[in-house]
């Protein structure tokens, strides 16, 4: 089975779905065994650079060298270095790559000739209805395409001998308010109206009328305006907008071809163009068979407006039920239930382990506190877990590792996600809590949903749910581990004063009428002493050396606290009469230990205990004060024998 990854940024928040419709148009048609993995991101619209990023590293999860062929739609990344740095693994990899709408060195190029097609529509204002003077408004100066736009342009003007300079060009974006600012920017320097305003595509001319419009000017009586990429929007406004019509499924089914061929050892050439055809309507002042079908494309719309107000509807349903869940699998698991609409095979969660670990933390407040700077913002970790995998209807599997082959490569995602069947598509989605990386989501057959431009809805709603879980869960450990703090001694990690009231008074009123408990009472020998001749650190290990004998010697039914300075405290339930001996020797023992190691010779405990009696009368502060007594008359008997 070959494999074709295929790179892509949405436009702002929605699917390219044509490329991969026709990819798996081609590879249908000729049933070879392909199937196409689909890396989205939709890092290009959002204002937080940071959330963009954790968009962006969906990119970094395939590694280039499991596949056949590579296909790049990289025109939309708008952070420059997101996209040099996938084209220089691209290459790197040896693996055939073809780079959609973009011309990139070593890359095949599939994608309109977008300088021709402008020399077309300018040669057909010119030959046909004489213009002469020209605004061009136009999408980012960076962009690859439009470059090749403005090329076109200027080649065209130059063959006319048709004077031009930079102050007839106004750069900006894709977008209507293109269109809004840069009629605006050119009426605002005092320039008359040209014989035509050229745009680098069908929203910048929409754009363009509108404001023209407020302006009290009209086209095409006025002036003559033209688009590119015949949008619905170019046939169906008022004049119809002149257009370059190019079948976008093309450049995804040309990609398809020219793969085949070259798995064939086939000789191919390095540009490869998909057909475009100029459509000259009203707003040129043409009409030619413009044939506006105004009522299907009206039935159209009515239709797609109702499949959306009830898909927003299972949207909001979606939401509301995320809110009940308690795991991230259990919030894939709703999708499906609340969205019948989902057409599609399968779905997958993959998770880095971490994302888990406030959860697991809960009801062990003594472990450390996770950094979230360590999730990943380039690459993912060398071990995942498959939290969730589902076929429609069933459950497969759940907590799934996925391991890559080696720390230094970004993620082997095979075979976990590979299909025997032929002609398969895989769409990977990045999920991040902002620059955050925690995993990513896979769907199987899902081009029906990219084209509907479902998803970028439920990932929003998954990712917002997902996120405050995980707040959730961090703040409920926080405050467990807050209680903590408020009840532990912070050298010794014991109980201090305040846990002694919590905690062993409440087992002595729980127990004291049922079973026997040991109270043992623990001196440090001689800390003043250490203090003075050895310093105040040396102190300080002294008392956590008695602390850490205690804590390893206890069963996990003990209470250990450190009243204060040196003196420690141990409650334990039901502890033999014939073991206590042997349970503080081993303390002795262990304390011994630790002062040899670092040349604190002979250091040592004084100890002294009782055994309560269930029913009597006597309060927990009376044993201790006995256990305390004891303890002295062992300390008093030291003292007697060193004189």
């Amino acid at each position: 089975m070959r494999k074709i990854a295929l790179l892509m940024d949405g436009w702002k928040r929605y699917f390219t779905f044509a490329w991969p419709a026709g990819l798996l148009e081609r590879i249908h048609e000729t049933g070879e065994e392909v199937n196409l993995y689909i890396f989205n991101s939709s890092g290009n619209w959002s204002r937080d650079d940071k959330y963009n990023e954790g968009e962006y590293n969906i990119f970094n999860l395939p590694d280039f060298k499991e596949f056949d062929g590579i296909i790049l739609d990289l025109n939309n990344v708008e952070m420059n270095a997101v996209a040099e740095r996938t084209a220089a693994r691209a290459k790197k990899s040896g693996v055939p790559v073809i780079s959609i709408g973009s011309e990139r060195e070593d890359f095949y190029y599939v994608g309109i000739n977008n300088e021709k097609a402008m020399e077309e529509m300018l040669e057909h204002l010119i030959m046909k209805h004489g213009c002469q003077t020209f605004w061009f408004v136009t999408g980012p100066e960076d962009n690859y395409e439009n470059r090749k736009r403005v090329s076109g342009i200027r080649s065209c003007l130059d063959r006319h001998r048709i004077s031009w300079s930079e102050e007839d060009f106004y750069y900006e974006n894709y977008e209507f308010h293109c269109g809004v600012h840069g009629f605006a920017h050119f009426t605002a320097k005092g320039r008359e109206l040209p014989d035509a305003i050229v745009c680098a595509n069908d929203n910048i001319a929409v754009g363009v009328c509108e404001e023209a419009e407020r302006a009290g000017y009209h086209a095409p009586e006025d002036f003559l305006i033209t688009g590119f990429d015949n949008f619905d929007k170019a046939a169906f406004y008022t004049p119809s907008i002149t257009t370059v019509s190019h079948v976008r499924e093309d450049v995804g089914y040309r990609c398809a071809e020219l793969f085949l061929q070259i798995w064939q050892g086939k000789e191919v050439p390095r540009f490869h163009y998909t057909n475009t055809e100029c459509k000259f309507w009203e707003s040129c002042g043409c009409d030619e068979g413009m044939h506006q079908q105004e009522r299907s494309y009206l039935k159209g719309q009515i239709i797609y407006q109702i499949e959306t107000d009830s898909f927003m509807e299972d949207i909001l349903n979606l939401e509301y039920e995320l809110l009940k869940c308690s795991t991230f699998a259990g919030m894939i698991d709703c999708i499906p239930k609340c969205l019948p609409s989902m057409r599609c095979d399968a779905m997958y969660l993959v998770l880095d382990p971490r994302v888990n670990d406030f959860k697991n933390y809960l009801g062990n407040p003594d472990m450390l506190l996770p950094e979230e700077e360590e999730y990943y913002v380039q690459g993912y970790p060398e071990e995942m877990n498959l939290e969730f995998s589902y076929e429609n209807p069933e459950v497969l599997s759940e907590s799934t590792k996925i391991r890559s082959k080696n720390i230094e490569k970004i993620c082997d995602i095979f075979p976990a996600f590979d299909c025997e069947e032929p002609g398969v598509n895989l769409l990977f989605l990045p999920l991040h809590f902002r620059q955050w990386t925690v995993g990513y989501f896979v769907i199987r057959n899902a081009v029906y949903l990219m084209e509907k431009q479902y998803l970028h809805h439920v990932m929003g709603a998954l990712t917002k749910a997902m996120e405050n879980l995980h707040r959730q869960e961090k703040l409920e450990w926080m405050n467990q581990r807050l209680s903590a703090l408020y009840v532990r001694d912070t050298l010794t990690g014991m109980y201090n004063r305040m846990g002694y009231r919590r905690f062993a008074e409440k087992l002595f009123a729980d127990e004291q009428r049922r079973k026997n408990l040991l109270i043992l009472f623990i001196d440090l020998d001689r800390l003043k002493y250490i203090n003075d001749n050895f310093g105040h650190d040396m102190g300080d290990y002294a008392i956590r050396a008695v602390a850490d004998a205690i804590k390893r010697t206890l069963d996990e039914t003990g209470i250990p606290v450190r009243l204060g300075g040196d003196e420690f405290l141990i409650i334990q339930e039901e502890v033999p009469a014939k073991e206590i001996s042997g349970m503080i020797q081993e303390i002795r023992h262990k304390v011994k230990l630790a002062g040899d190691k670092v040349g604190l010779c002979s250091l040592s405990i004084s100890a002294g205990y009782v055994i309560t009696e269930p029913g009597t009368e006597k309060t927990l502060e009376d044993y201790v004060n006995e256990a305390d007594e004891m303890m002295y008359q062992e300390k008093r008997a030291k003292k007697a024998a060193r004189k």
